[in-house]
């Protein structure tokens, strides 16, 4: 009797190995968001200019504020009172110099990266904004990569491995964690996973990458190897730019043609959404980015209007 005991264990231990979305989230406590509540509009004048279209925003463990000002080709940092403390760049393709930078994001060691997306390029800062190193996403044969048209997106893995989205090619670049190139992914052959036009990226604690494939209107989530797993919000979504993953699982999407901001559940389902176009406390115009603080705030580039919006996330069960 003891081969077919083994065969069992096998099957049982294969049984439990099969994926199913979400899975590995609704295992742990997940909050549900109920409503968002405006705390702050950060616009107008911020150390030297006014904030002009605004594409990126990220914040670290500390709650400090980073945003892409791409009007004004640089980077602000606020603290975690949002008070400007900072900021570094300019137009130009040197050092300290931007042209259009349009994502912005934060690893677990504090440092900063920007797509600078005119120089064809990811600078890295550390968090006191002093310039580390650039970064240009190479192919396989050390060449850069000068069909990729337009860089639309950066995410960076708790391992260290950065991933660009090539917005005009419609594919991700991922590289390793020593800045060379990996592989393709989303690009020509990949059936249910291609992508058209990607945009924002991000990723969750179990490893998974969440893409705002805007032109199929839906977010694909592919694994850390870059196999493709399944999509969110096709459904609901029609041209989504921006995504974030809050310390909770929940996936932040913001859609671009509609200018509403959606909130699904770690497996999928759509919890609630808010916006429309124009210009008030929950109306936008093109918005290109999304944050969220461990403490529970919303962070919202609403480009179009030139500003930073901020809000308090509300969880069911809260009064």
């Amino acid at each position: 009797m003891r081969p077919l005991v083994c065969v069992l264990t096998l099957i049982v231990l294969i049984s439990c190995s099969v994926h199913t979305p979400g899975t590995a989230l609704t295992r742990r406590q997940t909050k549900r968001p109920a409503r968002l509540v405006f705390e702050k509009d950060i616009s107008g004048r911020v150390l030297a200019y006014d904030i002009r279209h605004p594409s990126g925003v990220a914040v670290d463990a500390a709650d400090n504020l980073y945003v892409a000002d791409t009007g004004n080709n640089r980077v602000i940092k606020f603290g975690s009172d949002l008070k400007p403390m900072k900021e570094y760049g300019g137009y130009g393709g040197g050092i300290g110099r931007f042209i259009n930078p349009e994502d912005i994001v934060v690893d677990r060691g504090l440092n900063i990266y920007v797509l600078d997306t005119g120089n064809r390029r990811i600078i890295r800062l550390d968090a006191g904004l002093n310039y580390v190193d650039e970064i240009i996403p190479q192919d396989d044969s050390n060449a850069i990569i000068s069909n990729a048209a337009k860089l639309s997106g950066v995410y960076v893995s708790s391992l260290g491995e950065i991933t660009a989205s090539d917005y005009d090619n419609s594919r991700l670049i991922k590289m390793d964690n020593f800045n060379r190139f990996s592989r393709y992914i989303g690009d020509f052959g990949y059936g249910r996973g291609s992508l058209l036009n990607p945009l924002g990226i991000a990723g969750d604690a179990e490893g998974r990458m969440y893409v705002a494939d805007a032109g199929d209107g839906r977010i694909a989530v592919y694994d850390d190897y870059g196999n493709y797993l399944y999509q969110i919000g096709a459904d609901s979504l029609m041209h989504p730019g921006a995504v974030m993953v809050s310390p909770y699982g929940i996936i932040w999407v913001a859609d671009q043609d509609t200018d509403r901001i959606y909130a699904f559940s770690p497996n999928g389902e759509a919890l609630f959404s808010v916006g429309g176009p124009g210009r008030d406390e929950f109306l936008y115009s093109d918005i290109e980015a999304l944050a969220v603080s461990r403490d529970g705030e919303l962070y919202v580039a609403d480009a179009g209007n030139n500003r930073v919006l901020v809000y308090s996330i509300v969880y069911e069960g809260t009064p």
